[in-house]
């Protein structure tokens, strides 16, 4: 899929299925099904999430058998993804920071669409997360990519 049938089967979804919810680990597409944000970019690109995770999707994006090739900066159409990371709390248990993914609609807005909690769903919003880091300020780790087929 090119970047532009991606954002518009992207827009789709958000328009669509609104009956969608997120859920962490979620994967069900069905009516009032519930999803997270790797499984939602798994389906628009036509393929099952089956145990992949956010994490799956940053490790193929950098990856040897990766279906991703890294661009420099946001175009309309390209995956944002950034990895979870691990790091210990001041009483020393180890505490896991979520990663995301989702699908740029405007760079220049920071838009994206994305399953995420804070929209309870598939939602084309600004998501700067996805632009500039998360707000706690670990290290950036943004990846932006196309799918090799269509370089």
């Amino acid at each position: 899929m090119k970047p532009e049938d991606i954002l518009a089967a992207a827009q789709n979804w958000a328009k669509t299925r609104r009956d969608i919810t997120y859920k962490m680990g979620g994967e069900d597409i069905r009516q009032g099904g519930k999803l997270d944000c790797s499984a939602f970019v798994w389906n628009v690109l036509g393929e099952k999430k089956k145990d992949r995770n956010t994490d799956w999707i940053s490790a193929d994006a950098v990856g040897k058998q990766s279906k991703f090739i890294q661009i420099p900066a946001p175009i309309p159409g390209c995956i944002a993804v950034y990895g979870s990371r691990w790091e210990r709390t001041p009483s020393g248990v180890a505490k896991r920071h979520a990663g995301h993914v989702g699908i740029v609609a405007d760079p220049a807005k920071k838009t994206a669409i994305d399953s995420s909690s804070s929209q309870n769903g598939i939602r084309l919003h600004r998501q700067a997360v996805l632009f500039d880091g998360p707000s706690d300020k670990r290290e950036n780790g943004i990846i932006f990519c196309v799918l090799k087929e269509t370089v």
